[in-house]
């Protein structure tokens, strides 16, 4: 079956916990892949996610996937667990606090300890990335990947030979200034659009604040960069202009994964075709959806006329 966009990544069963004591209450679906799944699904039926699993993620993932008709294809049981995360908010501004502030529960620290080994088991690689672009007209395709040169040049080639559009979301401890020679090069070879946050883009450059930033992301050899700037919102960055887009408008409740989840927004939106504006509007808007609630948008076929409505107005209040 052809899908035109392929989403590639981890999947994570996450649970917040505020400086404060209080929590989430439960674990929520989420990790890199599944938001931007769901930022790319709110605007088109025509996508698939490529992840590897734990046998557990049934559980939280079969009411949600029933729910929302998600094509399981990509999906893959390859060890026990899922990746189960915690994440320390200081609280909903979405501010981090060093967990080491607080006693940790036995779960947290077993929670902790497991994650690094399942993480290894659930790399996306690109010789399972292939089975649904070779010879399928994809458009996009996302990845929350590091700087790994081995994986790079496989994922060159594949997107060589099938041509679609490739969204580059950097893993934050690989957004450091000691592999930024790495990024150049892997940017330069491999990537269209280019996300990552503030906090990343300061230490990948070596450098701090807004501006310091565009002008070292200006001087990347990608098409574009979505640079999310937290509450503030998001600029897009290309070679000649960094246009700044506030917040859609939204409650607030859980920012997690609001940058994935607007990643895979401004994929759809780029490979579509969209101006720059629009590609931000686009990503903004899924993240506004993302983060009215813990864990992953819970009816994406039941929001798409509002985002649709709401991208028609956004774009013509910016315009004058």
């Amino acid at each position: 079956m052809h899908y035109d966009y392929v989403i590639a990544g981890n999947v994570m069963l996450d649970k917040v916990v505020f400086m404060d004591g209080t929590e989430s209450g439960h674990e929520s679906i989420g990790g890199p892949a599944t938001f931007a799944y769901s930022g790319v699904r709110i605007w088109t039926d025509s996508v698939m996610q490529c992840s590897n699993l734990g046998a557990d993620y049934k559980t939280l993932f079969t009411p949600w996937i029933e729910k929302n008709q998600v094509v399981t294809d990509g999906y893959k049981i390859v060890c026990d667990r899922c990746n189960h995360s915690i994440m320390y908010f200081k609280d909903k501004s979405g501010a981090y606090f060093d967990p080491g502030q607080r006693q940790m529960s036995e779960d947290e620290k077993w929670l902790k300890h497991d994650a690094w080994q399942d993480f290894g088991y659930m790399k996306t690689r690109p010789e399972e990335i292939e089975l649904f672009t070779r010879g399928k007209n994809v458009k996009g395709v996302y990845v929350a990947q590091n700087a790994d040169r081995t994986f790079w040049k496989k994922l060159e080639a594949i997107k060589k030979r099938d041509g679609f559009k490739l969204m580059w979301e950097i893993e934050g401890p690989w957004a450091h200034i000691h592999y930024l020679n790495d990024v150049k090069e892997i940017c330069r070879d491999a990537v269209d659009i280019f996300s990552l946050n503030i906090e990343e883009a300061q230490m990948l450059f070596g450098c701090q604040g807004d501006e310091a930033c565009i002008r070292a992301l200006q001087e990347l050899d990608v098409d574009m960069t979505l640079f999310r700037v937290g509450a503030r919102g998001a600029y897009v960055v290309t070679r000649d202009e960094a246009i700044h887009l506030a917040p859609a408008p939204g409650p607030v409740v859980d920012p997690t994964g609001c940058g994935n989840t607007s990643t895979g927004g401004a994929l759809y939106a780029y490979a579509e075709g969209k101006d720059p504006l629009m590609v931000g509007i686009m990503a903004n808007i899924a993240s506004s959806m993302n983060i009215r609630q813990y864990g992953i948008i819970p009816d994406m076929l039941g929001v798409r006329e509002e985002c649709l409505k709401m991208a028609e107005e956004l774009y013509r209040q910016y315009k004058k």
